[in-house]
């Protein structure tokens, strides 16, 4: 009779357990949402820990981005954690899948964005110059260490690009970007679609000694506006083409960031 109580009350304990395990609510997983939203907050938080929503998304200016959704798989509870995340806003949306993997990197898959850059920037940083068009990211990868690529396959396109200043705006065209890495080693190239106002084609590199790039722009018509704007980059060869080629350090980025 013992025997039986104990197995009995052993089992209602595992079913009171798996009850709290599976209503816990949202705001439960808030702060490790938000370690890796990196200055993002959440705020009206619904839904258990397992599929939850977020009412408001606030930058760190203030601005709010819209409404966040996630789907917590409860193979989590055996190790296995995967998720999926789903930012939409008045911008636009930005979705995709996270696993962490047994190494303990984070793999992100399926990661798609289509989004109003002039809403965006106007949210995540209000005083600033304001980038406009739109940005269209499909299908990316990214295996990530902490907060370096180790591995990545992606591939953006900013149509209608252009950069609305104070005094002036400037129209840039069609512009992509192809990036891809392995081994913690980034290459990427970057050009326009060949008719827009910019000529552009260049290529950066990005590995944990150092960064560097190579750039060349021109416009593709007389355009004072778009040549005083490159000007402030270095000095114009005589048909108004700029070459810029940076390299460096990221400890002293780093170190800078750090202060």
């Amino acid at each position: 009779m013992i025997r039986l109580r104990t197995v009995l009350l052993f089992l209602l304990l595992v079913s009171a357990l798996a009850w709290l395990v599976a209503y816990l609510p949202a705001s439960w997983v808030r702060p490790q949402l938000e370690a890796r939203l990196h200055g993002l907050r959440l705020e009206g938080l619904s839904g258990t820990l397992w599929d939850g929503h977020a009412e408001r998304v606030l930058a760190e200016s203030g601005g709010d981005l819209g409404q966040f959704d996630w789907q917590l798989s409860r193979r989590a509870l055996l190790g296995d954690t995967q998720m999926s995340v789903a930012f939409r806003g008045d911008w636009g949306h930005l979705t995709g899948q996270m696993r962490k993997r047994e190494d303990k990197r984070e793999e992100w898959s399926q990661v798609r964005l289509d989004g109003d850059l002039a809403q965006l920037s106007a949210s995540l940083a209000p005083e600033a110059a304001r980038l406009e068009g739109r940005l269209t990211i499909d299908n990316a990868r990214v295996v990530l260490q902490g907060r370096w690529p180790l591995e990545l396959d992606a591939a953006a396109r900013w149509s209608g690009a252009s950069l609305q200043g104070v005094q002036r705006d400037l129209a840039f065209g069609n512009l992509q970007l192809r990036a891809q890495g392995a081994s913690g080693v980034v290459n990427a190239t970057l050009q326009d679609d060949g008719n827009g106002p910019l000529q552009l084609a260049g290529h950066l590199a990005l590995s944990p000694l150092g960064w560097k790039y190579d750039i060349k722009a021109r416009p593709r018509e007389p355009d004072p506006a778009l040549r005083d704007w490159l000007a402030g980059f270095g000095r114009l060869a005589a048909d108004g083409s700029m070459h810029l080629q940076r390299s460096g350090g990221l400890a002293a980025i780093m170190g800078k960031g750090n202060r």
